[in-house]
């Protein structure tokens, strides 16, 4: 009872959005394969709906590798393809226009008390084939993401993250707030459920909240 307690506490400020007047859902799954005890190769995929989960906007595959570098620092670097649904250029209909991003992470995570603290800072730079010029650099990021887990001897873990958008040279433009829980289904294998928004610190803010489900299983 404690820990379901202490569950909707951590989900509680998501109950502040439910007003929103659109809600999404990203929902993916993820394979990750240890090739020895340091390193261990990702690969993901992700569809990303909206209008109230009406509509594809952007579906997204991955690959990546990771290297723990000591018990508490990892390192790790990905390639993501996404499929972003634009305007055609006739502007009758729409497409899926590919983006190119690439990102790196550093990563450390800490047991406060009984719960475990996690850091990470991201570099990633994105490339957009948008429209008839071809392929051209779209945007570049510094993101710094801190989280709160309560690990526990159950098979859920709820968790709490603010994730910070720097934008290169423009400034701070976006925070996103995010309250879920893991749940173990097997020894190598995990569902995690959650529920986030955006909040954009520039221009107009949209009024949306996310749904996150997503399958991870290890090998």
């Amino acid at each position: 009872m404690k820990k379901l307690a202490f569950t909707l506490l951590l989900c509680a400020p998501l109950l502040g959005y439910s007003q929103a007047t659109d809600l999404g859902l990203w929902a993916g799954a993820g394979v990750e394969k240890k090739i020895n005890k340091s390193l261990s190769v990702n690969l993901n995929t992700q569809f990303r709906f909206t209008d109230n989960i009406s509509v594809l906007r952007a579906y997204l595959g991955e690959v990546g590798v990771s290297y723990k570098l000591t018990k508490r620092w990892e390192v790790s670097g990905y390639y993501r393809y996404i499929g972003r649904r634009k305007k055609n250029d006739a502007k009758t209909g729409y497409e899926y226009r590919p983006y190119h991003r690439f990102y790196a992470d550093i990563a450390y995570d800490r047991k406060i008390w009984k719960l475990k603290f996690d850091y990470r800072l991201r570099y990633q730079n994105q490339f957009k084939d948008d429209n008839e010029t071809g392929l051209e650099n779209d945007s570049s990021y510094l993101r710094n993401k801190f989280g709160l887990s309560y690990p526990n001897k159950s098979r859920f873990t709820p968790y709490v993250s603010t994730d910070l958008f720097y934008q290169l040279g423009t400034g701070f433009d976006q925070m996103r707030n995010k309250a879920g829980v893991e749940i173990e289904i097997t020894k190598n294998s995990k569902i995690d459920l959650s529920g986030f928004t955006d909040y954009q610190l520039q221009g107009s803010q949209e009024n949306r909240l996310l749904l996150g489900v997503a399958y991870k299983v290890k090998f």
